[in-house]
């Protein structure tokens, strides 16, 4: 290193003195010197993002569709980097590849660079005035459907030099290793370095098809449903059904027979008629409407719980998320008081229906359960 910088300075010094070509080769100098202390046999990051994206996808094939690159381009990039390093990070056969130890390691180091790079870039995007860039959004299936991508869109009308990347997903994903900007969550959160917004409030009720209840009669309160068909939402699935009508608290454990990870299947089985469901007033609130589906015990729901923005960190909050969420946080609380007052009327319509199911002639042409 010592002959490096002493070589470098005559360079600047012999060159300073004599032609014009001196700025060039000073800023030659200056990348040499930046080469030696940043030495790596690696120039492109590019390099790294596809070694990480195919241990992640667990095949090159997967690999390359996901980075939008052929196979053949994914595999060379692959054994140029072991041809760089000197060592093979994956071991490939007809059927399966697996990380080696040394791949294992440097996969790790690759992540941890490639988060870096991406929250530097972030940081220098929040540092920007113009709320522009691309959103990258994750909720439940039912609320995107039902509410956050007519949100979406109606931003975009406002904001129309911003792309918005919405990922329909019942689980829960991870933000960092997916690479979410933010997440709309309904579910009560664990302790974590995750920033949440509450944007608005939600309960569950329960709910079956006019035709479920015509065959097998409504609820007259919380203790009829063990008696009724259930159809459960979740991983594990909700069994016990915690319904409060305001002087007194039930939980009932259901005998389930349908058993489903998405809402909307869930909402669909009981459009059809399969049973009682319990679900999150946002998820049924159009088949309410329509007539689909009755809300069983008006009088009962769920302890209200919140609806959450959850984003990484106060780091990733940019000047488009901020608006975004302040955006969505306003349409979410609009919408829920139009939606209270809409459950409101539609509650005497149960009622309406349980006097026609009452009457003997109706009873009658019912038919067996």
């Amino acid at each position: 290193m010592r002959i490096d910088i002493i070589l470098q300075d005559r360079f600047s010094t012999h060159f300073r003195e004599t032609s014009n070509i001196g700025p060039v080769l000073g800023w030659e100098m200056q990348m040499m010197r930046a080469q030696a202390h940043y030495a790596t046999n690696i120039s492109n990051v590019q390099d790294l993002a596809i070694f990480a994206t195919i241990v992640e996808a667990g095949s090159l094939s997967k690999a390359a569709r996901e980075l939008n690159l052929s196979l053949a381009m994914v595999s060379k990039r692959l054994s140029k980097l072991e041809e760089l390093l000197g060592v093979r990070l994956i071991a490939r056969s007809t059927r399966s590849l697996s990380t080696t130890e040394s791949g294992q390691h440097f996969y790790e180091q690759c992540r941890d660079i490639l988060h870096g790079i991406q929250l530097a870039e972030r940081q220098l995007q929040s540092r920007q005035t113009e709320v522009s860039g691309t959103l990258t959004i994750t909720s439940s299936t039912s609320f995107a459907r039902l509410f956050l991508a007519s949100i979406i869109y109606d931003f975009q009308v406002l904001r129309p030099q911003v792309s918005i990347r919405l990922l329909e997903d019942d689980g829960i994903v991870s933000l960092i290793d997916a690479g979410v900007d933010l997440a709309i969550r309904q579910a009560v959160l664990p302790s974590s370095s995750l920033i949440a917004v509450a944007i608005a409030s939600d309960h569950r009720i329960v709910c079956a098809s006019p035709g479920y209840i015509a065959k097998t009669g409504p609820l007259r309160s919380p203790d009829d449903i063990a008696a009724h068909n259930s159809i459960v939402f979740g991983m594990p699935p909700i069994v016990d059904w915690v319904l409060s009508d305001g002087k007194e608290t039930k939980t009932v454990t259901v005998d389930w027979r349908m058993s489903t990870r998405s809402g909307d299947a869930t909402t669909a089985a009981a459009i059809a008629g399969a049973g009682l469901v319990y679900s999150s007033t946002w998820a049924v609130r159009q088949a309410l409407e329509e007539g689909k589906l009755v809300n069983m015990l008006p009088a009962w729901r769920s302890p209200v719980r919140s609806i959450y923005a959850v984003y990484p960190s106060r780091s990733f909050q940019t000047p488009l998320l901020s608006e975004f969420v302040k955006f969505l946080t306003k349409r979410a609380r609009e919408y829920e008081r139009r939606y209270r007052a809409d459950l409101e009327s539609l509650a005497p319509g149960l009622e309406s229906l349980i006097t026609e199911l009452d009457d003997p002639a109706l009873q009658a042409a019912a038919p067996p359960s």
